[in-house]
């Protein structure tokens, strides 16, 4: 398979960098997207200016992006694939949540995400010849139904799901451009390790069996080694669906996405048999 040249948001911890390492050693191309450029001197430095470019980028600035994707053009010519992965969470019930902390979420995990969506597309049509491309979404099972203290978080991967699989459903297929959310589960990376996120409390929720105390109690003495998922097998898995022909609009990756998937499903379908009928009687008499 010929070398691709990806684009990496996020790349320099977590999942952005097992995903840059595995595409280095690989012998991919990366334009690494990264707010602290110096966090990839090392990289930098074994890998070479042909095989790892580092711009640096925060995706609440369409500047940084325009400039990062203006630089990857001049260098390599084109991008094949745009791993879009800037993200984070910070902990605490709806109620909890300051403000400014859920609307800094919203801006890096959706609009900095569609932002970058956005220079991707343009990119894959205009610039890439013949145009085309892949762009893999990084969601979240978080996106598809609730968590213990993560609304914020929660209501940020839910957008960019409905931002995601309207914008696929735009796309002119002449311009041979793949959308895929993939659907992570639990992995251990620098946040479960490192504890690197905020936590808010609200007095009202005192109650210790309710979900968003028992959410932060388990992170609170988790033992990383208790989240069985393989940052290294991932980026595996996001290279093989980067060259699946015909990829899937959706795809779980984690044990945990099915577990937690299927009973709300269920639930919804038990829902809607049951109300289907309130659904008529709604139009006007006429």
């Amino acid at each position: 398979m010929a070398p691709q040249i990806w684009f990496v948001t996020g790349a320099s911890n977590g999942m952005g960098l097992s995903v840059t390492e595995y595409l280095l050693a690989k012998g991919d191309a990366v334009i690494a997207a990264v707010r602290k450029p110096e966090s990839m001197k090392d990289h930098q430095a074994k890998y070479g200016k042909d095989k790892l470019l580092v711009a640096k980028v925060n995706v609440q600035s369409q500047e940084d992006i325009d400039a990062a994707f203006e630089e990857a053009r001049k260098t390599f010519g084109r991008i094949d694939v745009v791993y879009n992965n800037a993200g984070y969470s910070a902990v605490g019930e709806v109620e909890a949540m300051p403000m400014v902390d859920a609307k800094d979420m919203f801006e890096t995990n959706f609009f900095g995400a569609t932002r970058v969506s956005l220079a991707a597309v343009k990119f894959f049509r205009e610039v890439n010849k013949p145009s085309g491309g892949r762009l893999i979404q990084a969601s979240s099972i978080f996106g598809l139904v609730p968590g213990g203290a993560t609304g914020y978080y929660c209501a940020s991967k839910y957008a960019l799901e409905g931002m995601t699989e309207s914008l696929a459903a735009e796309l002119d297929p002449a311009w041979n451009i793949k959308v895929t959310l993939a659907e992570m589960g639990f992995f251990r990376t620098n946040f479960v390790k490192n504890h690197t996120y905020k936590v808010y409390t609200h007095p009202a929720y005192t109650n210790p069996q309710i979900l968003g105390n028992i959410t932060r109690s388990m992170l609170a003495k988790v033992d990383p080694t208790m989240i069985k998922g393989d940052p290294d097998k991932l980026a595996k898995r996001l290279y093989e669906l980067a060259n699946v022909q015909d990829p899937p609009l959706r795809v779980l990756l984690g044990l945990e996405g099915p577990a937690m998937l299927i009973p709300k499903l269920e639930k919804d379908a038990s829902e809607r048999e049951k109300y289907k009928s309130w659904a008529e009687g709604l139009a006007f008499d006429e």
